[in-house]
């Protein structure tokens, strides 16, 4: 709900500060006072995409700020967004320069405006000429149906998504798998053949390493024997009066031993040099091993580098390091046991469409027959409201077609009309008058927000009509829900093109709705003005737009005016008396 509104610097309007009665408002005023520029900051706030061009001339920015009553859904939006709701109540404002980019702001935070739209999308609903252009439209129409839909509508409705989901995920992996059979047979063969060599070769991680040292071993084995000859050599000489390294380290390891007895401070370096003699006897040792075992072997340096080459190879085959063949022989069988069995899973997929198919035929007829019974009871609301409109020779009738499945349904819903008795029954986008679109557009919000419970209405139907239910549609639709704040509707002219008796059943409807919902309406016919709870007059001074809300004495000098065409007489104020007489009585009797 509404609760206050705010602007500077719109258009005409240089500065409104507005309160909004909980039930019905209407705006009234001359044609150009300004009463488009209201609606407009009502929009901005809603997320709409503001002109620069509407900021009044001679100032640098417009502002719009606006105090919203919010339910879960819209207070979820304002947390999600880093926003702040304060004991239900929501700030909202967007700043627009005259020379650059508009700001938006949503619970105290700056937020992009299109978190606005989604803000308001289950808290306003805004009909104007644009709105009722869209109840020509056959996915409109259609949604409008379904949000007359009661529990059981909603559940098929429901039902028939999730298996148009679940088919069409079945019918994609369907068609990728047999699109890609040739290519997943070829990719079977080239890893069958793969996995071949590696049964063969049967590689380990770090093995090429292993091989790259064992060939540089076997190929150098006169040159290492040379060298490890002569290391042994040096450290142990058996030449005559060439002692070897050994030898002299012992030699010095003794006389340190001995030094070490007279002088405490040598002990260390004694211990070093004795340890130092193991170590190099130790290493004597090895290198007389290692120069026994050390023979040429060439049919192993021969098996060395021929399985080194199966390893190169291989590995540019698989683009991988030779050292990591082991595990990539592993990754190669996991593929080709994932792509073994390849038709078998075609049938598999094949099924399951076929299946999955059944089922979402099977719910598009239980879809079908809902919205054939929530068509015939929606209609005859439709009907009912019309009667009191001043149409009623007019029927619009709902015709639901069954067709291909698409993903809102498998059937064509229309709205048709039928203007008087003798007339062809036509597609509404057809044979609807503005003015007709205007009152259909608003038996249609009034039945949708209250839906009746016909004589011929099931048990079901009853059940929804008592129901607690809020819904959205392009055209703005939506039922009562008692958990969460006041939802409002905005009707920009909506009375266009009646006057009279049908205005008065007009301003009974919007006073009827408003005990529901918060209603706010600009309007050109008292009969309208007459049944609201508040009024609020837009004039014009000095190039100015002034906004304020009438008093009761002010109220009836306006009403007066709109009656006779701005010249207050005596006449048209006995008939504005009338009017609230009538609104009263009116409004007492719902």
């Amino acid at each position: 709900m509404i609760e206050s509104l705010r602007i500077e610097n719109l258009g005409t309007i240089s500065h409104a500060e507005l309160v909004f009665s909980p039930g019905f408002t209407v705006i009234t005023g001359e044609t150009g006072a300004g009463k488009t520029m209201l609606l407009n900051s009502l929009n901005w706030l809603l997320g709409e995409k503001p002109r620069a061009s509407l900021v009044s001339a001679g100032t640098t920015q417009a502002v719009v700020e606006g105090t919203f009553l919010v339910d879960v859904t819209a207070g979820a939006v304002v947390e999600e967004a880093g926003g702040v709701v304060e004991d239900g109540a929501v700030e909202a404002a967007r700043v627009v320069p005259a020379k650059s980019r508009s700001r938006a702001h949503l619970g105290g935070r700056t937020v992009p405006a299109a978190t606005l739209s989604e803000f308001g999308a289950d808290l306003v609903s805004v009909h104007g000429q644009a709105s009722q252009g869209r109840l020509r439209s056959e996915k409109a129409q259609r949604e409008a149906l379904d949000a007359f839909g009661g529990k059981s509508h909603q559940s098929a409705l429901g039902t028939y998504r999730e298996c148009w989901q679940e088919w069409t995920e079945t019918k994609r992996s369907y068609e990728e798998w047999e699109a890609s059979r040739d290519k997943r047979e070829q990719r079977r063969e080239e890893l069958a053949n793969l996995s071949q060599i590696f049964e063969t070769l049967q590689p380990e991680d770090g093995e090429f390493s292993e091989l790259t040292a064992k060939v540089a071993r076997l190929s150098n084995v006169e040159s290492l024997r040379e060298n490890a000859a002569f290391a042994l050599g040096a450290l142990d000489s058996e030449t005559e009066g060439q002692p070897g390294a050994n030898e002299l380290v012992a030699a010095a390891s003794r006389a340190l031993e001995k030094a070490s007895r007279e002088d405490a401070s040598l002990e260390d370096i004694a211990t070093t040099v004795s340890g130092a003699g193991y170590a190099l006897a130790d290493a004597a040792r090895e290198l007389g091993v290692y120069l026994q075992d050390l023979n040429a072997d060439p049919e192993a340096l021969q098996a060395a580098l021929t399985r080194r080459a199966a390893f190169t190879d291989l590995s540019l085959k698989v683009a991988e390091e030779p050292d990591q063949l082991g595990t990539v022989w592993q990754d190669v069988d996991r593929e080709l046991a994932g792509l073994q069995g390849g038709e078998d899973r075609l049938e598999e997929l094949k099924a399951k469409l076929e299946a999955d198919a059944q089922m979402l035929s099977s719910a598009g007829k239980t879809l079908h027959q809902e919205r054939l019974e929530t068509a015939e009871t929606l209609s005859e609301a439709i009907n009912a409201e019309l009667k009191g409109l001043d149409m009623p020779d007019t029927r619009v009738e709902i015709s639901v077609e069954a067709g291909e499945p698409v993903p809102s349904g498998a059937d064509s819903v229309k709205f048709l009309l039928k203007p008087h008795p003798k007339a062809p029954v036509l597609p509404l986008a057809e044979a609807a008058s503005g003015g007709e679109l205007s009152r259909i557009m608003l038996a249609l919000e009034v039945s949708l927000a209250t839906p009746p419970v016909s004589p011929s209405a099931s048990a079901k139907k009853s059940a929804r009509a008592g129901s607690s239910r809020v819904a959205s549609t392009d055209t703005g639709g939506a039922g009562s829900g008692g958990e969460t704040e006041r939802r409002t509707f905005i009707f920009d002219e909506v009375d266009a093109g009646i006057g009279g008796q049908a205005g008065i059943e007009v301003g009974k409807r919007l006073a009827r709705l408003a005990k529901d919902f918060q209603v706010i309406v600009v309007t050109h016919l008292a009969q309208v003005a007459a049944f609201a709870d508040l009024q609020i007059q837009v004039s014009k001074s000095k190039g100015e737009s002034i906004i304020a809300p009438l008093e009761p004495e002010a109220r009836r000098e306006e009403l007066a005016r709109m009656i006779s065409g701005n010249i207050l007489t005596e006449t048209a104020l006995q008939h504005a008396d009338e009017l609230l007489e009538l609104a009263g009585v009116g409004q007492s009797e719902m």
